[in-house]
């Protein structure tokens, strides 16, 4: 009997036997529960249906039952294999862990001595410097002390020359006392003098103003006569005018009279002849006599009064025919002029004209010059970036001499640090070598000491003698001390004063640069400006207005210049020639060619025109929007923020320029109440201020450097000033 597990085989169903299922659900159960089963020896084997194989054989189940004996014992070697196997795997991770553990401190112990060693370094590098310092200190101590000591021996020769001046001055002074008492003598004199003077002209003042009120009361007088003789004259003058008038009105009635008189007389004569109508006709007559006297008299004052107004025009007219005349005249001289300096440049364009190879008349004039405006434009360019990189290596040079100076400075200043260091070394090496014997000087008395102990009664002399000379040299020390106390103090002063120089000549400098920037940035403007009038001038337009005549002098310089023009126009011409050869040719060949050449030019400067008429409106347009926007702008700073903005630019009494705003608040109860800011490379500083704003300026813009919590503060002040008054 074995006991094992072994696993379920699978047979078919037919050729099963009752019992062989009954067992194999018995081991099937038990195997599948996991439990131990006992095998027995089996009953013979049964056939069946025909098949000659039989169900079972003891020799296959001993075979089997080795087999699983061997394979159980290999299974449980396999796994105690793997657990030892896992086991050491397990073993081995952990001393891996370790190891990698073991190395990462090694090598934290091998960083912290590489640290500690330069730390030892470090260390002994500071021991050194100390040491060093310590030397230059004491060095520089001794040095100190020398120089105070000379100090002290040039104050006391001060000290003596300034007892000799002080008696000078003492002598001095009691002469100007004697002076001064003899001045004071003499302006007694004077001040009665000028007492007596001054009362003689207040004398005389008086009488120049009693007389200067009668003769204004004269001439008072006087005008008062002229005004009521002027009245006078105006009221006069008022009434011959209506006795004018009414001399005018009777005349006319007299003349409709005598009519009415005539025709009834010329009506009744022929019917009632007799000799009062005869007395009432002389009547009439004398009347109309006297009348006509009157009117001729009127007409004679008329006459003379339209004269007069006649006169007074024609001296206006003579005048103003002065003046035009006098106007002709400087007009003529100038005009001479003009006819002198046009004949003189028509000499000089003829000889031009006749120097110039290839120009026959003045229409071939034109075209020339619009090529030579043309080349000289491109020279002018030229020449403008040759003077541009001029400018730019002048500028380099400039920043290399400035860097070279500076260099040169620090190697001054560096000269000096060495001869202070130098000075210093000594200073700490003389006050070394006096602690050095000092500390001898204690040791030996430290011995005298050790060896005095024993003695009795001469102990207490000796430890006197030298408790004496220890605080005699410890004052000594305690007054070196101060002394070089004193002197740091100055040298800190020095210092301070050397530092404010030295900002004060940063800032100088600073401004300087700004003002290299500034100048810089308008030179390239100017720089741009004449390019764009130079290709203006290139386009060939001309107006007399505008364009400005070259006079020529006949100098040396003049005459190559217009040698070396006249080669580079001789070469154009022939540029020119050759090209107008070309085209010609063409032509020649093709009649079509040459009309399609010369449409394409007529055709092409009519394009540029057009392309000039656009952009000129253009520029127009864009100017009227930009004037248009920044007026809406500025309207709208002013109801944002309250203040009207006016910007204006002027210069620094150094040349450098500023643009300076002035803001007028729209709360302000007058126009003197503004403010000005100057703005200079985006750093923007006030400039004028009321007076009693001052402590705003000093919290708002130097403490908190904010204009426009300023401003905002000024806003609400004058608001609640503007609503409350």
């Amino acid at each position: 009997m074995i006991i094992r597990t072994p696993p379920a085989r699978k047979r078919r169903a037919d050729s099963r036997p009752p019992d062989d299922d009954d067992n194999n659900n018995n081991t099937q159960s038990r195997s599948s529960d996991k439990q131990l089963l006992v095998y027995e020896d089996l009953p013979a084997p049964e056939y069946f249906h025909g098949y000659s194989i039989p169900t079972t054989s003891d020799h296959m189940l001993c075979t089997y039952q080795c087999r699983q004996m061997v394979k159980s014992e290999f299974f449980d070697a396999l796994s105690s294999a793997e657990k030892q196997a896992h086991d050491y795997q397990s073993k081995f991770e952990a001393l891996n862990e370790d190891f990698s553990k073991a190395d990462a401190e090694r090598k934290k112990i091998r960083d912290k001595l590489f640290n500690a060693e330069q730390e030892l370094a470090a260390a002994k590098g500071r021991e050194h410097a100390l040491q060093e310092q310590r030397n230059k200190e004491i060095d520089f101590s001794q040095e100190q002390l020398k120089k105070q000591m000379q100090s002290f021996c040039d104050l006391e020769v001060k000290f003596f020359n300034e007892m000799d001046l002080r008696k000078k001055a003492e002598s001095l002074a009691a002469k100007a006392e004697d002076k001064a008492s003899h001045v004071e003598e003499n302006l007694r004199t004077l001040s009665e003098s000028i007492a007596r003077e001054k009362s003689s002209l207040q004398n005389e003042l008086v009488h120049m103003q009693s007389e200067s009120k009668l003769s204004i009361s004269r001439i008072s007088a006087d005008l008062e006569k002229m005004e009521c003789r002027a009245q006078n004259a105006e009221k006069e003058s008022a009434l011959l005018k209506e006795h004018l008038d009414k001399l005018k009105n009777q005349l006319d009635e007299c003349k409709h009279e005598k009519f009415e008189v005539e025709k009834k007389l010329s009506a009744k004569s022929l019917e009632i002849p007799s000799n009062d109508a005869n007395l009432l006709v002389k009547h009439l007559r004398e009347e109309l006599k006297s009348y006509e006297s009157e009117v001729r008299e009127a007409r004679k004052i008329k006459a003379a009064h339209e004269d007069v107004q006649l006169l007074k025009e024609k001296l206006h007219e003579e005048i103003k025919r002065r003046e035009r005349a006098e106007f002709d005249l400087f007009k003529l001289a100038d005009l001479q002029l003009n006819v002198k300096k046009l004949e003189d440049e028509l000499s000089t364009w003829t000889s031009v004209v006749n120097e110039i190879p290839g120009v026959s008349s003045a229409d071939d004039i034109p075209t020339k010059f619009a090529a030579l405006q043309k080349e000289v434009v491109d020279s002018m360019m030229r020449a403008g970036e040759a003077q541009a990189c001029a400018k730019e290596l002048q500028v380099a040079i400039d920043s290399a001499v400035l860097s070279k100076q500076n260099a040169e400075t620090e190697a001054t200043m560096l000269k000096e640090k060495a001869e202070s260091y130098k000075a210093e070394i000594k200073r700490l090496e003389l006050k070394l070598s006096m602690t050095t014997e000092e500390r001898d000087h204690l040791e030996n008395v430290v011995k005298e000491l050790k060896e005095h102990k024993n003695l009795g009664s001469g102990t207490d002399l000796v430890s006197g003698t030298i408790i004496q000379e220890l605080e005699a040299s410890h004052a000594k020390k305690e007054n070196y001390l101060r002394e070089l106390e004193n002197s740091l103090v100055e040298k800190t002063e020095t210092y301070g004063r050397q530092q404010n120089e030295i900002k004060l000549l940063n800032e100088t400098l600073t401004n300087e640069a700004r003002r290299v920037k500034m100048l810089e940035r308008e030179g390239d403007r100017l720089r741009s400006e004449i390019s764009l009038l130079e290709s203006k001038l290139g386009h060939g337009d001309f107006s007399s207005a505008n364009t400005k005549v070259l006079r020529m002098v006949n100098t040396l310089a003049v005459d190559n210049e217009t040698k070396q023009t006249i080669e580079a126009l001789q070469d154009e011409l022939q540029k020119t020639k050759e090209q107008l050869q070309a085209v010609e040719e063409l032509k020649k060949q093709s009649s079509d060619a040459g009309t399609h050449v010369d449409s394409y030019i007529a055709g092409k400067i009519k394009q540029l025109k057009e392309q000039i008429a656009t952009l000129e409106k253009r520029e127009e347009r864009y100017k009227t929007v930009f004037a248009e926007r920044i007026s809406v702008f500025r309207r709208a700073c002013c109801e944002l923020f309250g203040y009207k903005i006016v910007m204006d630019d002027h210069q620094r009494p150094d040349g450098i320029p500023v643009t300076r705003f002035t803001l007028h608040s729209i709360y302000a109860l007058s126009d003197d109440e503004k403010l000005q800011f100057e703005y200079e490379s985006g750093n923007t500083s006030i400039v004028v201020s009321c007076s009693g704003k001052q402590i705003e300026i000093d919290i708002f813009i130097r403490k908190m450097n904010s204009i426009p919590a300023f401003t905002a503060n000024l806003t609400v002040e004058s608001f609640n000033k503007r609503t409350l008054s």
